[in-house]
């Protein structure tokens, strides 16, 4: 059976898609205009996309959507209403006060992060399941699927993998990678997905994580940030003051079945200190995470076992690849 992948530029990164199939080279091009298709639509950086509808009516009138965006917003609103993490889907006026990750971000000044804190409440956010659509009650309200989105398109395009009876490849967004079984080639090799190096250049990893039909997704201050003054701001905020989350943790990596939640819980897990992530992400089902202390300590949670190079599951006290 033929090995095909392929990369190519897409939502600000580089995709990466490789499959064993005899088809694969026409189930690379679907993926590709299925991916095309999502970028457009769930996007806040198109002033006509499909979310952005709902953000320009903000405070004017409910939108119906259709059903996977609808259901992609219920479900991460769910998670935003949980005031213990800081995962926030209304937390777009802060995003777009801040600008980071863009050339014109700028240092704002308090007063502008005060005057932005009224919108970043995701209880604001009205569901009507029988017309579906989705309302946001207070002029000037947006929301941002930018920590969910690309969790959710790497699920759907396994889910159209697996049902063209693709047993062996992986979706590779911009460090979002989900596998579908074991190595191309093999029954029995699982793929071995590197952490990011949170102190290391850009590829550098600290750790590697074999995994078989999983999802390995990272989350860090340093991936996207500005300088002022020698000072650095990352990019994950935090809707109580607006600025970045103060914290000791410089990276979170989520293993998980779907990566969807390895995208959720990535962010959610960004608590004030890498012990109160711990405590937290053992409470959460499905999923084991990596957080990295800015002290350069790699902490695992209780399914996970850690022997300074490699990182595999706990499973009734022996070792067993996840």
């Amino acid at each position: 059976m033929s090995y095909y992948k392929t990369r190519f530029q897409m939502m600000g990164t580089f995709i990466d898609l490789a499959v064993h199939h005899h088809n694969g080279e026409q189930l690379l091009k679907d993926c590709y205009l299925q991916l095309q298709e999502f970028a457009q639509r769930f996007t806040v950086n198109q002033p006509h996309s499909e979310l952005m509808n709902v953000n320009v009516h903000a405070g004017v009138r409910p939108v119906r959507v259709k059903t996977d965006l609808y259901e992609l917003l219920k479900i991460a609103t769910t998670v935003s209403l949980d005031s213990n993490n800081p995962f926030n889907i209304a937390i777009g006026p802060l995003i777009k006060t801040w600008r980071i990750g863009f050339k014109d971000a700028i240092l704002p000044s308090d007063a502008e992060l005060v005057s932005k804190l009224h919108l970043v409440n995701p209880s604001q956010i009205i569901f009507d399941d029988v017309y579906q659509t989705v309302f946001l009650t207070k002029v000037g309200m947006q929301v941002d699927l930018g920590a969910i989105a690309k969790g959710y398109f790497a699920d759907q395009i396994k889910q159209y993998l697996v049902s063209q009876k693709v047993v062996s490849g992986y979706i590779n967004l911009g460090g979002n990678v989900l596998t579908i079984g074991c190595v191309l080639g093999s029954s029995e090799k699982p793929w071995n997905v590197g952490v990011q190096d949170p102190f290391g250049a850009r590829g550098q990893v600290c750790r590697m994580v074999p995994i078989k039909g999983k999802s390995v997704v990272t989350s860090g201050v340093n991936e996207r940030f500005i300088e002022h003054n020698g000072k650095q701001y990352h990019h994950l905020l935090d809707a109580k003051t607006g600025k970045p989350i103060v914290t000791d943790i410089v990276s979170v990596t989520i293993i998980s079945k779907l990566s969807i939640d390895g995208e959720i819980w990535s962010t959610a897990g960004f608590l004030s200190s890498a012990n109160d992530a711990l405590a937290y992400l053992n409470q959460r089902p499905h999923i084991e995470a990596i957080v990295i202390s800015e002290q350069g300590q790699v902490h695992v949670t209780d399914g996970l076992i850690d022997d300074g190079q490699i990182i595999i599951e706990r499973c009734n006290k022996k070792f067993a690849y996840i």
